[in-house]
């Protein structure tokens, strides 16, 4: 019997029977990977904590009729801060879902190295969690496929001042192009009123360039005003879920239960 062992995160968790578990892993390995570990849910196995929902942990896997099944699992991080506040534990469950949207049986190591940096930063509770959504969505974007041109405008080359980010285009457009293409073509004078157009500031803008190339281990490690911030994760939100061409019920209650500003 061949045995596979691989280290992953699990992202979703379904109960079966009276006492075990179907778990959806990402892996570093084999990209996302269904297994079957029997009895994880009785208090008396060892594989109960390693095999819960946001646990980073070791599997020795083997593959029997539909499912691989666990044969051991060994936890490396629960990254068990994350269930400190509801806000967190939603924010956890939002990247939970999204990567079980975009997760392929592929290996992809920097969205895994994504993932648990993410997770690390909810439990720590070091940088405020629409920081680390916003740094999360517009990365995630980027690794898959959907890495949008902010660095200068796309009609005119100009990097300062504010900017028109096009959701669906991937694209950034200074004030002064965005008010010459609106006379042209009579573009709506709220861009939010188009629901594929998003105001940056210059400060939003930079947040976004700093968050596609920055290294993933200083993703976070950055500031900006509250006003800045409230633009900045408007606009990664908006183009995650438009690039993916669907909602989450995750993050409709994230939104629901972070502190209001």
């Amino acid at each position: 019997m061949i045995q596979k062992e691989v280290r992953g995160l699990v992202i979703r968790t379904t109960d079966v029977k009276e006492s075990d578990r179907i778990l959806t892993i990402f892996t570093a390995e084999m990209g996302v990977v269904s297994a079957l570990a029997t009895g994880a849910r009785s208090l008396k196995s060892r594989k109960m904590s390693s095999t819960m929902q946001f646990c980073y942990s070791r599997f020795l896997l083997y593959k029997s009729g539909e499912y691989y099944r666990i044969r051991e699992a060994e936890l490396i991080e629960s990254f068990f801060g994350i269930r400190n506040t509801l806000e967190g534990l939603a924010l956890a469950g939002y990247v939970a879902e999204v990567l079980s949207d975009v997760t392929v049986a592929e290996a992809e190591e920097d969205l895994l190295r994504l993932s648990l940096n993410t997770l690390y930063a909810i439990a720590e509770g070091k940088h405020p969690t629409d920081r680390i959504k916003a740094a999360f969505e517009i990365r995630c974007a980027s690794i898959i496929g959907f890495m949008p041109d902010v660095v200068a405008c796309s009609e005119c080359g100009e990097r300062q001042g504010d900017f028109y980010f096009n959701i669906m285009g991937g694209s950034v457009m200074c004030r002064a192009c965005n008010e010459k293409r609106a006379r042209a073509h009579a573009l709506p004078e709220n861009p939010h009123e188009s629901q594929i157009v998003c105001i940056l500031s210059e400060t939003a803008k930079v947040a976004l360039s700093y968050c596609i190339y920055s290294p993933l281990e200083k993703l976070f490690s950055f500031t900006m005003p509250d006003e800045d911030m409230l633009l900045f994760s408007r606009a990664t939100e908006e183009y995650l879920v438009n690039q993916l061409e669907r909602t989450f019920t995750t993050l409709e209650f994230y939104n629901s239960v972070k502190p209001r500003k």
